[in-house]
């Protein structure tokens, strides 16, 4: 967790990048199937996803990662009351905000995690867990799932919707990143499937640019 006296870029540049996050997660099944009853309650259903916290890019000062739209690229802003349209999207499991999204008015704005989900969702996943708290994001067709992708030149981060068992190219690495409660259906469990994938064409290295 950040001290107060450090800088928001300073902290995000030491969060995993995606490769070493899926490697050091290796209680995935057992830590999303405890999450499955907390983000399937009413209040939050449709609200929140579980996400593998990782950095896509490495900020320089002042910059925070913020989406416009299907697009996320790191930004100049500081004090988050001079940005209303600017909101968190993205949080640790202690609550921390390390992604942000511009929306267009009060009616797009889902509220931070509330205290009582942050304190449950801790209990659940533990002191430096790698999962934190989403927001949902929009249902796709049947069949399709959102896909992330990095084009480092650009700085940016891309979503797109492709085919769930798209082929990939052979040096590319598809990684699970978000989850989202499923409904049971019939005698059926709840559970939590991925709704967003990582698809990787560099090396450990170049993450890290």
């Amino acid at each position: 967790m950040p001290s107060s006296n450090t800088p928001h870029h300073q902290w995000y540049n030491t969060l995993l990048t995606i490769e070493e996050a899926v490697e050091k997660f290796t209680d995935r099944d057992e830590a999303l199937k405890k999450l499955v009853p907390l983000l399937s309650r009413e209040e939050f259903r449709g609200k929140y996803n579980a996400c593998l916290v990782h950095r896509h890019l490495i900020l320089q000062p002042g910059e925070r990662m913020v989406a416009t739209e299907l697009i996320t690229q790191p930004e100049k802003f500081t004090a988050v009351s001079d940005t209303p349209n600017i909101v968190p999207s993205a949080w640790t499991a202690k609550g921390i905000p390390f992604e942000w999204k511009r929306v267009k008015g009060s009616e797009e704005i889902i509220a931070a995690p509330p205290p009582e989900l942050i304190k449950e969702f801790l209990e659940v996943v533990g002191e430096g867990s790698l999962l934190g708290l989403s927001l949902v994001l929009d249902p796709v067709p049947e069949g399709q799932i959102w896909s992330e992708s990095i084009d480092r030149d650009k700085r940016q981060h891309i979503l797109e919707i492709k085919p769930m068992a798209g082929p990939q190219g052979e040096q590319d690495k598809v990684f699970e990143t978000c989850w989202t409660p499923k409904p049971s259906g019939g005698q059926a469990e709840p559970s939590l499937v991925f709704v967003l994938s990582m698809t990787c064409t560099c090396t450990c290295m170049s993450c890290t640019k």
